[in-house]
């Protein structure tokens, strides 16, 4: 009889441990945007879509090899582009923060990038620069919520 409760014991705990582990977890919800932090967003967005509408102005630059204006352009209207890009990234939820962070990384590498080849009067290294920047501008912009770009 004691060999029958022990066996039985042992698979009752296997039950309960099998029922246990196959019951559904509640599941976490992915995360979102709060109101507030949509707003913010939201008022934040246009400033750096302002940015990339001025961007051809830059590639106006170095197709004329206009450097002191390429370079005066970089440190001038776009420097504040860091400064605006690092911060919408930090307010992105964080599958997409993780991302703009990155983008925004290369965007400055690129404008680096321009600024040494307009110091080299390098027009083909500034150009393909100039592309690469625009296309991780882009790829940014395609990362916040309701852009209206």
């Amino acid at each position: 009889m004691a060999r029958y409760r022990s066996v039985l014991s042992l698979v009752l705990a296997a039950i309960a441990t099998f029922v246990v582990g196959c019951g559904s977890a509640n599941q976490a919800q992915p995360p979102s945007y709060t109101p507030e932090r949509l707003e913010q967003i939201e008022t934040y967005t246009p400033r750096v879509i302002s940015l990339r509408e001025r961007f051809p102005e830059l590639g106006d630059y170095i197709q004329q090899k206009d450097w002191i204006n390429l370079q005066s352009f970089i440190h001038g209207p776009l420097g504040e582009l860091r400064t605006r890009l690092n911060w919408l990234a930090s307010q992105l939820i964080p599958p997409e923060r993780e991302r703009a962070q990155e983008l925004a990384q290369e965007v400055f590498r690129h404008l680096e990038r321009v600024d040494l080849a307009a110091d080299e009067r390098n027009q083909v290294q500034a150009n393909q620069e100039y592309r690469h920047a625009l296309d991780d501008f882009d790829a940014f912009i395609e990362l916040l919520p309701n852009q209206a770009g």
